[in-house]
């Protein structure tokens, strides 16, 4: 009888060098070598579209806020007042803006308001125009930020898929044209899914070694989430009722009850931390708190109602409606796929739009995700990833009222590592009929794992073996996470 199909995630270690006789073969750690090829690839990228990505009036908005950063040091100064800037929204990106200013030798004193019922002439010379070379800080910091996301998302599938998911997941966020026209713009949203993506991998290790200080990290993470775009907050209300639905769970005797019992007070307490750092890290809320919390939020929806009025077209009247959209954005306008194949077509003299796979493969590797979790159990890592990342995803098409471009960047990070689930799952099917040994064409040398330090073999099956803006169109084994 065959073994079943697993995925068999490990710290693989590849012996690169001749198949026969004595000479040395180098070894190679992939886990070490490809986040740090991916980095270096995106942070490539990024800044080669820094000085020809369009401009666009949002960027003014963060970089106009930049002082936000200096003036933490003055937090109950006038820029902390109730006023609309301040309040318009959270100030986090506005902090990273100035610290990248004052990281390259600027300063945090740059251009005016810009007025949106005026065009860019008029805001030119009303001083809302940033200076070149503000706008230009401000791109390369959000171009570092969108590489460090493509790590992040590397050493996530890494740890809950493999060595191919992972470098799968990294090369499609990394050349995907969404993920690099917003990592360089002047923007908040790649700061958004770098914390999205700390937060999947901090609450992966927690689940792998429940700890007081990863659930601290955990919920000061979402609580900086929540200072970026408000959204993230919100989930650590979903997580605390996890924790204790596990520990219901426990007391049946359905789930492990030793980690039930670890992973749920530390999931009920996260509410509770990402409140306490979202006001911290946020002056204008100290008087106030929850009104002016509230005010937030009532401002953000009251925003997202004129938008839908001011353009109409890109109007999102319901969930199913903002999953079509998504669709539509996700597999013609934005593809690593795609934009890949138009590009080689290109260069054959064929102009075509190309329909991407991405989304496809993404409904297969979140099948994958989904038998993970069944497998591993809902308090290992991948279920609690797993629920996390639904979280955010689910967050945005039920609150995407209007169709920006931007707001499906952290849609992306979600599409491309279930991505990597699904080329892990392909791969593994080569691997099991031989096929990926074709990969070692070059005569004479090979790559491979390192007998007794690779990914450990698959257990033969035993009886009972009790072994997841206006757009623009344009098994499974022991210590598994």
């Amino acid at each position: 009888m065959s073994a079943p199909l697993m995925l068999r995630p490990g710290d693989d270690i590849w012996a690169i060098g001749r198949r026969h006789g004595s000479g040395r073969r180098l070894l190679v750690r992939p886990r070490v070598l490809f986040p740090v090829l991916l980095f270096l690839l995106s942070l490539t990228v990024n800044l080669a579209h820094v000085d020809v990505t369009e401009f666009h009036p949002d960027e003014t908005r963060w970089l106009n806020r930049a002082h936000y950063f200096t003036d933490l040091a003055d937090p109950f100064g006038p820029t902390w007042e109730d006023q609309y800037l301040t309040r318009g929204q959270p100030p986090l990106g506005s902090y990273l803006m100035g610290l990248g200013l004052l990281l390259q030798g600027r300063d945090t004193a740059t251009n005016g308001v810009w007025d949106f019922t005026y065009g860019v002439e008029w805001n030119t010379i009303s001083g809302a125009m940033p200076d070149p070379a503000d706008l230009d800080a401000g791109r390369r910091t959000n171009a570092v930020v969108g590489a460090i996301t493509v790590v992040l998302a590397y050493l996530i599938a890494a740890t809950l898929a493999g060595t191919v998911a992972a470098t799968a997941t990294g090369l499609l966020l990394a050349l995907h044209p969404l993920h690099i026209w917003i990592a360089s713009q002047a923007l908040s949203d790649q700061l958004l899914i770098l914390i999205v993506a700390s937060a999947l991998l901090t609450i992966i290790r927690l689940a792998e070694r429940p700890s007081r200080g990863k659930a601290l990290l955990l919920g000061i993470l979402l609580g900086l989430g929540g200072a970026t775009k408000l959204s993230p907050l919100l989930l650590s209300l979903p997580l605390a009722v996890y924790g204790v639905g596990l520990v219901v769970l426990a007391r049946r005797g359905l789930v492990d009850r030793d980690k039930a019992y670890a992973l749920g007070p530390l999931l009920f307490v996260q509410p509770v931390i990402a409140a306490v750092t979202f006001v911290v890290s946020y002056p204008y809320l100290w008087p106030r708190p929850i009104e002016r919390t509230w005010n937030l939020f009532q401002l953000r929806t009251q925003e997202m109602r004129e938008q839908a009025a001011a353009w109409p077209n890109i109007e999102i009247a319901n969930p199913g409606e903002a999953l079509l959209r998504v669709y539509d954005r996700l597999t013609w306008q934005f593809s690593t796929s795609g934009n890949l194949s138009e590009s080689v077509l290109g260069l054959v003299g064929i102009d075509a739009s190309v329909w991407g796979f991405e989304i496809p493969l993404a409904i297969i590797g979140a099948g994958v995700l989904v038998w993970l979790v069944w497998q591993r159990g809902l308090t290992s890592g991948t279920a609690l990833a797993a629920f996390l990342l639904a979280g955010q995803v689910g967050a945005i098409i039920v609150g995407m009222k209007v169709d920006f471009y931007r707001y499906h960047l952290p849609l992306v990070l979600g599409v491309t590592i279930l991505c990597g689930f699904g080329f892990q799952i392909i791969w593994q099917l080569l691997a099991d009929h031989g096929a990926v040994a074709l990969w070692n064409v070059i005569p004479g040398v090979s790559v491979a794992p390192v007998p007794g330090k690779a990914i450990q073999p698959r257990p033969t099956v035993q009886e009972d073996d009790g072994s997841t803006d206006p757009s623009i169109n344009r098994p499974i084994r022991s210590g598994t996470p």
